[in-house]
């Protein structure tokens, strides 16, 4: 009885090493991220991860308001060493990333960014962004979309 006690209150403690170990379980991990430079040294900017998009602006044109709209921003790592995404931003709560790769992209390879636009209480000329954070040079990117939300006006939409 004594152990079995003595193994139920260390089970939580257990539990926390293995969720800090990510490793093996394919995340991203300190191991996966390279930081070609520190503060101290010089560097070289072609040693940094560069995120380089196809397009950062899209215009979804006229939206039924109501409809949710999804969109796609592809993108290519131009830069020397991987490149990882830790966090898409939406502006509002109507505009948020919804996919991206979340394992560390290799020089030359790339991915998308599924980002969705919900039209929904929303009236007229909509201008949205997306802030995308990696650890590339620049840190972060900004996309942007745009589209006339087509419906009954709503004298008490939030619109930002």
């Amino acid at each position: 009885m004594r152990h079995a006690l003595l193994l139920l209150a260390l089970t939580p403690a257990l539990q926390g090493c293995f969720l800090t170990d990510s490793g093996d379980r394919g995340e991203v991990s300190t191991r996966d991220i390279n930081f070609p430079a520190s503060g101290y040294e010089q560097l070289d900017a072609e040693d940094y991860p560069r995120i380089a998009f196809e397009r950062t602006a899209h215009d979804m044109g006229k939206v039924v308001q109501g409809k949710r709209v999804e969109m796609r921003f592809a993108f290519t790592n131009a830069g020397g060493s991987p490149l990882v995404i830790s966090a898409v931003n939406g502006s509002c709560g109507c505009t948020v990333g919804k996919d991206w790769p979340k394992s560390p992209i290799a020089p030359g390879k790339g991915g998308e960014i599924t980002v969705a636009f919900d039209s929904e209480g929303r009236s007229g000329m909509q201008h949205k962004s997306v802030t995308v954070v990696s650890n590339a040079l620049p840190a972060s990117t900004v996309l942007t979309i745009t589209g006339e939300v087509i419906g009954p006006e709503n004298p008490t939409s939030t619109n930002p």
